[in-house]
């Protein structure tokens, strides 16, 4: 990676922060442009610390984060754009999930797989389900029909379903990639970031109001956007 795009790196940064002083202090007109600036700096960094390569990849990975930067936008928007924000970042999150797979694809075609490996994934599947556990139990209402319509109640689900995905399969490319790094823990950090984002924002949307609680949805939510690009970008070779 050049020192410009470590420079660069120090800028996205500082938008990051900017943003989240605007969300603490209620800066709203600020935080109109430094929101989604915050994403756009995200996708761009990623184009340049790659050198500015085109590799199908790469393409999945600007168009999850092109889909987060469209959920950033919707969700800005009265809420009856909730729904269409929802879908966008579900989209955005499929998109990671089929860049993992790939990866976990390839990796397992470079080492193989063992009765080690087959260990590693029912661990994992527990893992999942205890990460689903903890979303019903923590972010879902305790009479969903009652507190919000069904309509809405089945996206939410399928979204936490998705988003822990993200995270059990961020896991798995960790533990088999082809070379080890540690900076591939941006991986897994990445998608356990955005479940602690995405949880705190539906259980003060949905569950019970919580102080100054988007301040910590947005960082969370930008560190994990981060990760995820670093991680990817370590996966890829790029960095």
């Amino acid at each position: 990676m050049t020192p410009e795009v470590l420079v660069f790196v120090l800028g996205v940064f500082g938008v990051f922060v900017l943003d989240w002083l605007a969300v603490g202090f209620s800066w709203i007109r600020i935080e109109r442009v430094t929101k989604p600036l915050a994403m756009i700096l995200v996708i761009i960094w990623t184009i340049a610390a790659a050198g500015w390569s085109m590799q199908t990849m790469l393409v999945l990975l600007m168009l999850a984060q092109l889909f987060g930067l469209a959920g950033d936008i919707l969700l800005m928007l009265p809420s009856r754009w909730f729904l269409m924000g929802l879908g966008a970042f579900l989209v955005g999150h499929l998109l990671y999930i089929s860049l993992l797979v790939w990866n976990i694809f390839l990796a397992v075609q470079v080492n193989g797989y063992s009765e080690l490996s087959l260990w590693w994934v029912l661990l994992i599947l527990i893992i999942w389900a205890a990460v689903l556990l903890s979303f019903y139990r923590v972010v879902a209402p305790k009479s969903p029909r009652l507190t919000m319509p069904q309509l809405l109640w089945m996206p939410i689900q399928v979204y936490g379903w998705i988003l822990s995905g993200v995270f059990i399969l961020s896991i798995l490319a960790f533990i088999f990639a082809p070379t080890f790094s540690m900076s591939l823990i941006f991986l897994p950090v990445g998608a356990f970031l955005f479940y602690i984002s995405d949880s705190l924002l539906a259980y003060d949307r949905f569950k019970r109001k919580m102080p100054k609680v988007r301040i910590w949805v947005m960082m969370t939510y930008h560190l994990a956007q981060f990760s995820l690009a670093w991680g990817f970008l370590v996966y890829m070779g790029f960095v």
